[in-house]
């Protein structure tokens, strides 16, 4: 083992003691390439936009056999009065360390940092360690553009998964629905058409095709599903409002595709605003795929095989939320979803993962790395 391992826990805190918030992730760079550097490996930085990079840590030559891949960003901690300890202090006690991030996904950063550092001399070929800024989008921009220049022959993908073998992940639309009406002074309601109770009108469609869309079952990703997660209407109280905003986060299954999905939910809209002689659009703000990699794949053998090896649960399951995994199947790399911690504390108040998981995770990313 070489002398400039660094426990994964030690690492932890470090993580979250840098607020990496998604869009301003800057402050993170410096400090993973002096770690990155400290633990023996090669590091390169990846220019994406503004003060932000992808930072990229290796060992061994040749093409890159497998690459450990996670993100850099958080989300905010919201209100932090909420917090029984400071957001972006990492606090260890009852066996866990808590602190923005510590699941999702600094806890699996920090354990693959200390794994890689374990494997230095000893991994089976080109192994690397990549991480890439603002996943929790979902665009994966900064992933795709990771892989316009490296190209892993597999690929890892840490995210709170409980240490199961996650093969397969849902894929989502994020929709926004706008609806027309027209504006007037409040004084005289009459002579506008209040875009807000014309909205209102068309919340139960959407409640109805969310139900409809709750039906559609995977085996290993569970229903899809659709939510209405945001509405905004109105600029001033004395205004009859001429804009009312609803957005939904729709939850795609395999077999589903983003195209369908976005076509079905104008149909419902556009049925709903003739029927009722108003207007209303659909825009869609982000989107990406529901993705999979099949189970026969020599990776996922490789990943249940460590996992059993160690005495953890070594059958495949499905990662219920979205994440970079579907950037590299783009690519046709081979991808598996592993992390420790629980997505149950993924962007909760008081985020934390279990000390004892940290380190297995530690140990099983070591064994991934050492396969010859």
């Amino acid at each position: 083992m070489s002398e400039a391992v660094v426990p994964a826990g030690k690492l932890l805190g470090e993580l979250i003691a840098i607020p990496s918030v998604t869009g301003y992730e800057g402050p993170l760079r410096p400090y993973l390439e002096r770690r990155f550097r400290d633990l023996g490996l090669e590091t390169e930085v990846q220019h994406v936009d503004s003060d932000r990079y992808n930072v990229i840590g290796r060992i061994g030559e040749g093409p890159i056999r497998l690459m450990l891949c996670t993100h850099q960003d958080v989300v905010p901690p919201l209100d932090e009065s909420n917090w029984r300890s400071p957001p972006f202090t990492a606090e260890a006690r009852d066996g866990r360390i808590y602190g923005r991030g510590a699941a999702d996904a600094k806890g699996s950063l920090a354990a693959m940092m200390e794994a890689l550092a374990r494997a230095k001399g000893r991994a089976g070929g080109c192994v690397a360690l990549a991480a890439v800024v603002e996943e929790e989008t979902g665009h994966a921009t900064w992933a795709r553009r990771l892989l316009e220049k490296y190209a892993p022959e597999a690929a890892v993908i840490g995210e709170p998964t409980g240490l199961r073998a996650a093969i397969a992940h849902k894929g989502a639309i994020k929709p926004s629905i706008t609806v027309y009406g027209r504006a007037a002074h409040a004084s005289s309601p009459r002579r506008g058409v209040n875009a807000i109770t014309l909205a209102g009108k068309l919340l139960p469609a959407l409640e109805a095709y969310g139900r409809r869309v709750g039906r559609i079952r995977d085996p290993l990703l569970g229903h899809a599903s659709s939510e209405i997660t945001v509405i905004h209407g109105g600029e001033r109280l004395n205004v009859v409002p001429e804009q009312c905003m609803i957005r939904l986060d729709r939850r795609l299954v395999s077999r589903e595709t983003v195209a369908g999905a976005l076509g079905e939910l104008r149909d419902v809209v556009h049925r709903e605003a003739k029927r009722g002689r108003y207007r209303a659009e659909v825009d869609l703000l982000s989107a990406y795929p529901p993705s999979s990699t099949g189970p026969a794949e020599p990776l996922v053998r490789d990943v249940c095989a460590a996992l059993e090896g160690l005495g953890l649960p070594a059958e495949p399951v499905g990662f219920p939320a979205g994440c970079d995994m579907w950037a590299f199947r783009a690519r046709g790399v081979p991808t598996v979803v592993l992390g420790p911690g629980s997505m149950d504390q993924a962007h909760e108040t008081d985020e934390y993962v279990e000390e004892a998981q940290l380190q297995r995770a530690v140990d099983v990313y070591e064994r991934l790395l050492l396969q010859p």
